[in-house]
């Protein structure tokens, strides 16, 4: 039975080690105890521990706290830093230096339960050849003890091959709708009157929503101000115009709007293809359903909402922006992005019928 004891006593202390790697420690000969903890990028919505090769500065936050009941002096935190990133300590209460890769700072005395934050600005490489994980290393030390804490990030090289990939698969597709359009003699079925109707109605998408979006401001909820309209107009341009395409066609111009007022990149092409590529299937789909029910507006506004969100979070911002999107983030945007949909769908097959209506 000794032994057996023995070896359960070993293999919890093997498991327990692999679990917790990454546990500060105390010496043992102590009662004071150090905890330290890291916090990059600090913004609620990037994912944590991940740095975009090629990105700007992001800030970090370093917490170390006194857990014990006596007070600790000489506090002083040494932050070791691998090559690849390159660090900025702004202006702040407590005195730090720093040389090429170390950063020390001066803590002092702290008391039972205090905490202290050190703030940094971390700035990854230009451009890395491929993924690398790189830790970070905290070694602070106190008159009776020494802590060392190990905070591992991951370096991503830029995206900058796919960025490429999706201008030109995105011209492909672009001109693959083109010679199938004019194949089947879709082109011709526009006449004058539908390609004025769609251009004013992506005017107002490209122009008057991206300019009332930049002027309201709702934090999270910021997908709502446009896409409700966005959705709603765009049901309007299926009632009225009723041919195959009209969506592919209507986000097409409003791209080359955006370019034109916004300066908006052609790589944005694939992304407003998308969402227009996607509606024009489902009309196909639902046999040639403009929306003429409530049900199919609603399905075609939240189908929609989701493939944007989804081709923006996951490609096309960490392609242009290098941003890279904690997933919880993701999913509560796309949770917006369906209820911008649904509300959009709801109102714009009203108001696609007063139109339809008014142009009758």
């Amino acid at each position: 039975m000794t032994c057996r004891l023995q070896v359960l006593l070993l293999l919890t202390l093997i498991f327990t080690g692999l679990i917790f790697p990454f546990t500060v420690s105390a010496d043992a000969d102590t009662d004071e105890v150090i905890l330290v903890h890291m916090e990059i990028p600090v913004d609620e919505d990037k994912a944590k521990n991940k740095l975009v090769a090629g990105s700007t500065w992001e800030r970090a936050t370093i917490t170390i706290t006194n857990t014990g009941n006596s007070a600790l002096s000489n506090v002083t935190s040494v932050i070791e830093s691998p090559e690849y990133l390159t660090i900025n300590i702004p202006t702040q209460p407590i005195s730090i230096e720093q040389t090429d890769q170390i950063t020390t700072a001066l803590i002092g005395d702290l008391k039972p339960h205090d905490t202290v934050t050190i703030i940094m600005d971390v700035k990854p490489p230009v451009s890395i050849e491929y993924k690398k994980n790189v830790d970070i290393k905290i070694i602070t030390t106190y008159d009776t003890g020494k802590n060392i804490y190990i905070h591992p990030i991951s370096i991503i090289p830029p995206p900058s091959t796919a960025s490429y990939f999706i201008i030109v698969l995105s011209f492909l597709i672009f001109f693959g709708i083109i010679i199938i359009g004019k194949r089947f003699g879709v082109l011709e079925l526009f006449t004058t009157i539908d390609l004025i109707t769609i251009a004013l109605i992506a005017a107002v998408i490209a122009v008057v929503l991206r300019y009332l979006s930049k002027m309201i401001n709702l934090g999270w909820f910021d997908g709502l101000v446009i896409a409700i309209p966005t959705v709603m107009l765009m049901i309007a341009a299926l009632r009225l115009v009723r041919k195959p395409g009209t969506a592919t066609l209507l986000f097409t111009v409003v791209l080359l709007i955006s370019m034109i007022i916004w300066g908006s990149h052609i790589m944005w092409l694939g992304f407003y293809l998308a969402e227009g590529v996607i509606v024009d299937l489902l009309v196909v789909i639902f046999k040639m359903d403009y929306a003429d029910k409530r049900s199919t507006a609603i399905i075609y506004g939240v189908v929609r909402g989701v493939t944007v969100t989804l081709l923006f979070y996951l490609l096309f911002a960490p392609i242009e922006w290098k941003i890279c999107y904690d997933m919880w983030y993701i999913y509560l945007q796309i949770g917006i992005a369906c209820a911008g949909g649904f509300i959009g769908g709801y109102l714009g097959y009203d108001t696609a019928n007063k139109m339809v209506g008014a142009k009758l």
